[in-house]
């Protein structure tokens, strides 16, 4: 068998074209906020400069203002002094007001100093304030006998205050026609800049929208090629997987049933290693096979009633045998709400606590693990898988869930596996729109949650007390494969029944055409008429409400292929390589609950 696929082309390939679209999206989207940025940073700089223009002349024709006002207080100060006969309560707006003017004027100085036609209204601002005080407020304040007023003084005083005025009414002016002027040249800086910001933002977003469409084609064509390549890998490996699983099945079935046989304790040990590896490497396929399904988006769940007692009892004689012989304790505790039965895929439940109760008791050496079951606050179903084994820090948290790595290089070295547990494990949980978590610390044990929103079930599962006796019963075996033929053969006379094989479909509903058998158990990839078809053929002869059980054994066991089955008319499903207790759990489910054996 050759199986071709160029996964190196392939996957170069997308990661080139990935590598070219994000490149050039990066460069053309950084080439835009830079204009970008330059645009806006231009029009804030125009803008600045505009607003910086009617702040500074604000404010000169604000401290004019106040100049005036100072100098008002002083001449309003005096006046009051000298009339009210040296009264000093108005002396103190006086002295306010010199210091306010000294002030102020130091301001505007500040202000003007770039301007010399402003600092020249200043200098002459100062000289007529140096006038007033000489000509009249000084006189006045040094000379209070004469009440009557010296006329020349008034004059002058009058004159110097005026010329004060005129001085500063202009500055107010002059800054005051500059303010419109600049608050004009402001105005227009902003609109031009709000037109500038929105055509260049717009053109930005017509040319973001064009290459966000192009980015899009380009990664929906990544998307599908990447699928592609993913749904190619995943034939391939279903190829792969069928054809290992038939020597897998060949070796397992004749090592289960040699394990039925009475041999020396020695080779009784030799044989239970064999069958263990080949139940890992029967687990490491399966992992491998889930991995690509869930990487492709393919794997389908099967939801249907189980009994969740009957799920935790497996895993107990799964993994009980195996932690005591660690000298570590495997307790399950379920709540009494949490039993009886819950709608889920069962297979899959079980696979997630399978691989969490495997690790916990592979990374416990003293101890216990405690599988805690009970309903969550939302409803379903919270598993906690405690243990006291080596736990993890921080760092080993992080990558704990990602696929193919593991807790860390030792651990793989001394404990083995691929990494891919607890990677399809969590898939699987969030599938089921639930999610599993993890806390632990080192030296001191972890403990994994897995929270899974499923509904009650009906309880309708049927006891394994009261399941009909396989013993007597005629069954028809049909499998392309030499070696499975000889399995089936050796499995079901030990269980008491009676096997005729045969090595196709059309054999097969040959035989059931001439012969009456209480059971089909059919292959389902066989030449000339495979499974589905033989159970088509068969279901259509039947005859008098007579109906046979028909099973199908298979390695692909998905939930299309269990649907084609049913749609065809079989009554069971059994995985390859075939497990001699799952065997007979699903012949006994097909049979009819009071059956007339054959003759």
């Amino acid at each position: 068998m050759t199986i071709s696929v160029p996964t190196a082309r392939l996957r170069a390939l997308i990661q080139t074209r990935a590598a070219r679209s994000a490149l050039a999206v990066l460069a053309t989207m950084t080439a835009m906020v830079a204009v970008m940025l330059l645009v806006v940073w231009a029009n804030l700089s125009t803008l600045n400069s505009a607003d910086q223009s009617v702040r500074h002349t604000a404010m000169v024709e604000r401290a004019a203002a106040n100049l005036l006002t100072a100098a008002l207080d002083q001449e309003t100060g005096v006046r009051g002094y000298v009339e009210s006969g040296g009264d000093g309560n108005f002396l103190p707006p006086y002295i306010k007001g010199q210091q306010k003017f000294s002030d102020e004027l130091q301001t505007l100085s500040r202000l003007t100093l770039g301007n010399p036609s402003q600092k020249a209204q200043l200098d002459g601002v100062r000289t007529a304030m140096e006038t007033w005080r000489a000509v009249y407020a000084e006189p006045r304040l040094s000379s209070l006998s004469d009440k009557g007023a010296d006329p020349v003084l008034a004059i002058e005083g009058r004159a110097a205050m005026d010329e004060l005025r005129r001085r500063l009414e202009a500055l107010r002016a002059q800054e005051a026609a500059m303010t419109l002027e600049r608050e004009g040249a402001r105005n227009l800086a902003y609109a031009t800049a709000r037109v500038t910001i929105v055509a260049v933002g717009l053109a930005a977003l017509g040319f973001g929208a064009g290459m966000g469409l192009w980015a899009v084609r380009i990664a929906d064509r990544r998307e599908r090629e990447v699928l592609a390549f993913a749904k190619s890998k995943t034939r391939m490996l279903a190829v792969v997987s069928h054809e290992i699983r038939t020597p897998l099945n060949g070796m397992l079935g004749m090592l289960q049933i040699m394990a039925g046989e009475p041999m020396d304790p020695a080779q009784k040990q030799r044989l239970e290693v064999a069958l263990e590896s080949g139940e890992t490497l029967t687990s490491l396929l399966n992992d491998l096979l889930d991995a690509s399904k869930i990487e492709a988006g393919r794997l389908e769940l099967v939801e249907a009633d189980f009994d969740l007692a009957r799920l935790l009892d497996r895993m107990k004689a799964a993994f009980g045998e195996v932690a005591h012989k660690k000298g570590v304790a495997l307790r399950i505790e379920v709540t009494p709400d949490a039993a009886g039965d819950w709608i889920g895929d069962k297979v899959r439940i079980g696979q997630i606590l399978a691989n969490l109760i495997s690790n916990a008791v592979k990374f416990t050496d003293r101890g216990e693990v405690v599988v805690a079951v009970a309903v969550s606050t939302a409803g379903g179903l919270r598993m906690d898988v405690r243990d006291s084994g080596i736990g993890m820090d921080e760092a080993a948290l992080g990558r704990l869930f990602a696929p193919y790595v593991q807790a860390s290089a030792e651990t793989s070295h001394t404990h083995g596996g691929t990494g891919l547990g607890l990677s399809i494990s969590r898939s699987l949980a969030r599938m089921m729109g639930g999610d599993i978590t993890v806390e632990s610390t080192p030296g001191q044990g972890s403990c994994f949650t897995v929270e899974l929103p499923l509904e009650r079930g009906i309880a309708a599962a049927t006891e394994a007390e009261s399941a009909p006796s396989l013993a007597g019963l005629r069954v028809l075996a049909a499998d392309d494969n030499a070696v499975n033929r000889k399995v089936l053969a050796a499995i079901l006379p030990n269980l008491g029944m009676e096997v005729t094989v045969v090595e196709d479909g059309d054999q097969a509903v040959a035989a059931w055409r001439d012969d009456s058998y209480d059971m089909v158990l059919l292959d389902l990839r066989m030449p000339v008429c495979d499974g589905f078809e033989a159970t088509r053929k068969i279901r259509a002869e039947e005859v008098d409400g007579r109906r046979t059980p028909l099973i199908l054994l298979s390695g692909d066991v998905s939930a299309s292929v269990r649907e084609q089955g049913r749609e065809a008319g079989l009554d069971g499903f059994v995985a390859k390589p075939l497990d001699v207790h799952m065997l007979i759990e699903a012949m006994s489910a097909a049979l009819p609950p009071a059956r007339p054996l054959a003759a």
